[in-house]
């Protein structure tokens, strides 16, 4: 009896296991083969982009992270683009996560990317960026894209930015002031820093209306903050397993992101000084100390018109004897610069917050846009800046030559005051400007999405959600376009009168098209404006070489190593 009792229990369990795995075969079975017609369906929806990817053949990468581990690292980024340019025949299909990305790095595509109506929007990678500062021009699409544009565009009109150059002038020769000691003691330093610095206050007077005494060290964090949101957005934009933002929510990557936006943010609270009483933020205490001690400089600077500290207001010998005229010039044309802008209704922050007033722009609107336009305003030129300084270091035959313009336009040993007549006379300086920014595109790679179907001249049909990859930094080094020295630092054999013709979307460091830099006069006024007076003043050396210069994967253009620079006087 209890054998046969055992027996009927074996027989059960063996009974009850082969239900369990019946059941569990079912169950895996139903499961893959949903996943299959999932997958399926997937692929069945991708289909046109694997056509048009079978058509525009290039790297196809790992499945859900494309090439996304080959292009994570910054350093190397621009470098592989170049590589894998060399491999395929441009324009190229590759794939970054699982998004489809049209790789451009010919004039002709770009030129039908640019003027397609269909090819408006920002790339959706830059919706990272978007989390992090807010959507403002840089970032969205229409209609937003359209609307605010049409708001914003009368602050940066041809007349409005004429009425700078009086800060133009005024910034430049401060930073000329800092360059004497750093002359006389032949020590070498990184202009850059100085640059940013100059063009940071720049903005903020043009844009603000504010002086925020950006040499003062309590500063210092807001370059980083800049620099750092930059590095962590390209961090995320190379890392697919980052862009759900789940995950990236529970990354430090994230933790750090939120500690440098909050900076940005109180930092553009200050300049807004929103006055209704639901303000996004106050004055943080450290911009409360800025202003403080800028009144403080300011008073120092009227009371000692008659003093003894002239010579900061130049690098030369001969300056440094009239440098009571030079302090009372910088003095009073900087404070009549900056009450008129305070009183003008057509800059930037005047116009947005009658936009406010008008129910056109929320305060949300405004902080975005606040925050795109000073972060485009100072990090786009004050790296332009820097690499045309860079570059006429490296090459002191190019300096020479300009000097010479720079001496018949201004015969006088002090600084000059340039006005815009003069700005349209220096025609070899902005031969140079151009030249290095041919060879440094301060924005080296711009994203664009197609909201629509649309063919390239070849009749290839790219399918509306492509993302396009245009490779401004590798398009304008490219020797089937520049010739042979394409690598080379040449402005005349580039942008001289017997320059040969090129194509006019081989050269494009503001983009070109629908959605053109909104900001370019601006950029290259400044720069021609600081180029002048430093080359002036100073002769530039370096010990760094072209070929060694390495620009690293980014929002705009950053280098691995920023080389050092030595400042001479020029003796008059």
């Amino acid at each position: 009896h209890t054998h046969k009792h055992k027996h009927t229990l074996t027989q059960t369990h063996k009974i009850m296991l082969i239900s369990i795995q019946t059941m569990f075969y079912g169950v895996a079975y139903v499961l893959s083969t949903w996943l299959f017609l999932f997958w399926l369906e997937f692929l069945w929806s991708r289909r046109r982009f694997y056509r048009v990817a079978w058509q525009l053949s290039g790297p196809w990468g790992w499945p859900f992270l494309g090439k996304g581990l080959e292009m994570m690292r910054p350093d190397t980024f621009m470098q592989y683009l170049e590589s894998t340019a060399k491999e395929y025949a441009t324009p190229f299909i590759s794939w970054m996560g699982t998004s489809c990305f049209l790789y451009v790095n010919d004039p002709d595509t770009v030129d039908t990317v640019f003027n397609s109506p269909h090819c408006t929007n920002k790339g959706e990678l830059y919706s990272f960026v978007a989390e992090g500062i807010g959507d403002g021009l840089f970032t969205s699409s229409s209609p937003r894209w359209n609307k605010h544009r049409r708001l914003i565009n009368p602050a940066f009109s041809r007349q409005n930015i004429n009425n700078f150059l009086p800060i133009f002038n005024v910034e430049a020769n401060l930073m000329l002031g800092k360059c004497a000691d750093l002359a006389k003691s032949g020590e070498k330093f990184n202009i850059y820093e100085m640059l940013k610095r100059s063009v940071l206050e720049t903005a903020c007077q043009t844009t603000m209306g504010k002086r925020m005494n950006f040499e003062n060290e309590a500063s210092a964090h807001i370059f980083e903050a800049y620099k750092d949101l930059t590095e962590a957005c390209v961090r995320r934009m190379l890392s697919p397993w980052l862009y759900p933002s789940v995950l990236f929510r529970c990354s430090s990557l994230y933790v750090r992101q939120e500690q440098i936006v909050r900076v940005l943010f109180n930092f553009i609270d200050g300049l807004l000084q929103r006055k209704n009483n639901k303000s996004v933020a106050n004055i943080t205490t450290n911009q409360q100390q800025l202003q403080q001690q800028q009144e403080q400089v300011q008073l120092g600077r009227h009371s000692t018109l008659n003093g003894n500290e002239s010579e900061n207001c130049s690098g030369t010998d001969s300056a440094q004897v009239n440098g009571k005229v030079c302090a009372s010039v910088n003095a009073a044309t900087d404070a009549d610069a900056s009450a008129t802008l305070r009183k003008s209704k057509a800059i930037f922050v005047e116009q947005v917050r009658a936009h406010v007033e008008q129910g056109q722009f929320t305060w949300e609107d405004v902080r975005a846009e606040a925050n795109v336009i000073i972060a485009a305003s100072f990090e786009t030129t004050s790296t332009g800046l820097y690499i045309v300084c860079l570059c006429l270091a490296m090459h002191p035959e190019y300096q020479e030559k300009l000097y010479d313009e720079l001496s018949k336009l201004f015969p006088e040993k002090t600084p000059p005051e340039i006005n815009y007549e003069q700005l349209e006379r220096m025609h070899y300086t902005e031969m140079i400007i151009k030249e290095a920014m041919r060879l440094f595109a301060p924005v080296p790679f711009v994203l664009r999405s197609a909201s629509n179907d649309f063919h390239l001249r070849n009749g290839v049909l790219i399918p509306r959600g492509t993302q396009i990859a245009i490779d401004i930094y590798n398009m304008q080094r490219d020797e089937r376009f520049w010739g042979e020295n394409a690598k080379q630092f040449n402005p005349e054999a580039h942008f001289g009168p017997s320059a040969p013709s090129r194509h006019p979307l081989a050269y494009i460091p503001f983009t070109k098209g629908l959605r053109m830099c909104i900001g370019y006069r601006y950029a290259i006024m400044l720069m021609k404006v600081f180029v002048a007076k430093i080359f002036h003043q100073y002769r530039l050396k370096t010990d760094a070489t072209l070929d060694r210069l390495k620009c690293k994967g980014a929002i705009s253009l950053k280098l691995v190593e920023y080389p050092l620079i030595q400042l001479e006087a020029r003796v008059r």
